[in-house]
């Protein structure tokens, strides 16, 4: 068996397989490795946007470009509309995740809005 690709407190981007279309996706943070079921690894994710935590097989995951393009959009969406003055990065996770969740929204929808 491969070794895991991921480590606890990577970032990925968690899509559903093929028969599960209506399972979640979006960005889940690594927990930690499990055992492998069968030829794929296994990792216990939690959600960044509701906290939720489940196993989910590595040939789910992905760390891409599209993770990229999701925070760039959240930290465009964030300066846009915040006058503080507060930069992104200095933001805590909170703040964060909610600009996430909507960039990820705005990136899933068919019309990209």
């Amino acid at each position: 068996m491969a070794s895991h690709r991921f480590k606890a407190g990577q970032t990925v981007f968690l899509s559903p397989s093929a028969f599960d279309l209506r399972g979640p996706r979006g960005i889940f943070e690594i927990v930690r490795p499990l055992p492998a079921d069968g030829d794929d690894n296994q990792y216990r994710v939690k959600s960044t946007v509701d906290g939720h935590e489940r196993v989910v097989r590595e040939s789910q995951l992905d760390q891409n470009e599209r993770l990229q393009a999701i925070e760039a959009l959240a930290q465009s969406l964030y300066e846009a509309s915040d006058d503080s003055g507060t930069p992104w990065a200095r933001r805590g996770k909170t703040i964060r995740d909610a600009w996430i969740f909507a960039a990820t929204k705005q990136l899933s929808s068919p019309r990209g809005d």
